[in-house]
């Protein structure tokens, strides 16, 4: 990088206090209440700027960009801009790659709907059990109840990973879609797409490579040239900003394909995947909350530093990023493991070795209880707010047969005592239990 060492693990924690005072709910609720939050993973804080900016937007933004108007042209500037800020964040091509939809689930579907005519009865489309629902259902209901096609799924390791040798022989030259995640929004277990992807290719040359990127999007660097996926969601909630979805799709791709449109809309990427008029508030929320990354990045680089771009600034942010968020996992898992409290299973990657494979979210069980149990013992006499469910993943229930399990997750915004805190409740909560 220009000028720029590279991140560690002191990076982010030497400006914590810093990152912890743009997130006003990060201590306590909006109504006052003392809470530690442990739910990242269903949806982040909101950075303050973003919050900011979705008012202002409401006030000042013409609705309707044009091409005539001082005011509508402010507003065909500003969604370009919005664009362009996306494929730095993500390393797209262009702006032409990226289209806001209502959510990353909403995206998928209509990416899989536009993919309706290049599918048959003799194809097939790959999904795994480690992925959140949207990036399954939505190719099954499309493409295998709607088009006829047949769906495999791939299944995960006893360790919570996603099994590559397995995956790839479900795939041949019939694989019309391979539909995977980042990282699982239930056990945190990255999947190495620079691993997956290459030999996806050799396996079915017309796949299509769908990312879903949700549940990693907070923790480490996007880049889709380097990882060569041909489409990829994220969402705005999951990155400090607002309830909104991302797709990114490669041009060539976007061209082929017929998405969902009304006939009067237009008719060339990006817009005509598009449903309806753009929500300006929610984009300009978005803005505010990459323009935090960016000033994480210069923040967190030191005095002196200097980026050649927006993407290296990106970059650096993101990195810095998971180096301090491998040592909260590490952290966590440590202090859960040594001893580990008799009752209390964990599920996925365990090992504090292996801390670089996962994001920071950690399911777990309390023998004797059932999930929602256990997180009202947790908010009750911890105030530790976390999620309990299947979260919307299909290893929980598939994989594990678990129909719920508890499920906490944090960010960099999180301190290390956050951590300490989270294991002292869960070890109180364990051995207090009823037997």
């Amino acid at each position: 990088m220009h000028d720029v060492p590279d991140p560690d693990h002191s990076s982010l924690a030497r400006i914590l206090p810093n990152i912890r005072t743009r997130f006003p709910l990060a201590a306590r609720a909006a109504d006052g209440t003392p809470r530690l939050y442990l739910n990242s993973a269903a949806g982040t804080h909101m950075v303050d700027t973003a919050a900011e900016a979705a008012e202002a937007a409401g006030r000042t933004l013409n609705p309707m960009p044009g091409k005539v108007c001082p005011a509508e042209l402010e507003t065909a500037g500003f969604q370009d801009r919005v664009r362009r800020l996306v494929a730095d964040f993500l390393n797209a091509a262009g702006s032409d790659e990226i289209s806001f939809h209502a959510s990353s689930t909403a995206a998928l579907f209509n990416l899989a709907f536009a993919m309706r005519e290049r599918v048959g009865r003799r194809d097939n489309v790959v999904v795994t059990d480690l992925d959140h629902m949207a990036n399954i259902s939505s190719w099954e209901t499309v493409l295998g109840e709607g088009a006829g096609c047949e769906v495999r799924r791939a299944r995960v390791s006893a360790d919570g990973t996603l099994d590559l040798d397995y995956l790839f022989r479900l795939m041949d030259g019939r694989t019309r879609v391979l539909a995977v995640t980042m990282a699982s929004n239930a056990l945190g277990s990255i999947v190495p797409l620079g691993e997956v992807i290459p030999v996806a290719r050799l396996k079915a040359p017309e796949c299509v490579v769908a990312v879903d990127a949700v549940h990693h999007a907070l923790h480490g660097p996007i880049d889709v040239r380097g990882i060569d996926c041909d489409a990829l969601v994220f969402s705005g909630y999951k990155i400090f900003g607002p309830m909104l979805g991302v797709l990114f799709g490669k041009s060539d791709l976007l061209q082929r394909l017929r998405p969902y449109r009304v006939e009067t809309n237009r008719s060339e990427p990006p817009g005509n995947y598009e449903l309806g008029m753009l929500n300006n508030a929610a984009l300009a929320s978005l803005e505010a909350a990459l323009e935090y990354l960016l000033w994480l990045g210069r923040e967190a680089s030191g005095p002196g530093a200097s980026f050649a771009g927006r993407r290296e600034n990106f970059v650096f942010a993101m990195r810095a990023v998971a180096a301090y968020e491998e040592d909260l996992s590490r952290r966590v898992l440590e202090k859960l493991r040594s001893p580990a409290p008799s009752g209390l299973t964990l599920y996925g990657l365990t090992d504090p070795a292996r801390c670089a494979e996962r994001d920071p979210t950690f399911a777990f069980e309390v023998a004797g209880q059932t999930a929602s149990e256990t997180k009202k013992r947790l908010w009750d006499g911890h105030r530790l707010q976390i999620a309990d469910g299947n979260h919307y993943s299909a290893a929980v229930y598939r994989h594990l047969g678990k129909p719920a399990l508890c499920r906490a997750s944090f960010a960099h915004y999180d301190a290390a005592e956050s951590a300490d805190r989270f294991a002292a409740a869960l070890d109180d909560v364990v051995r207090t239990r009823t037997r």
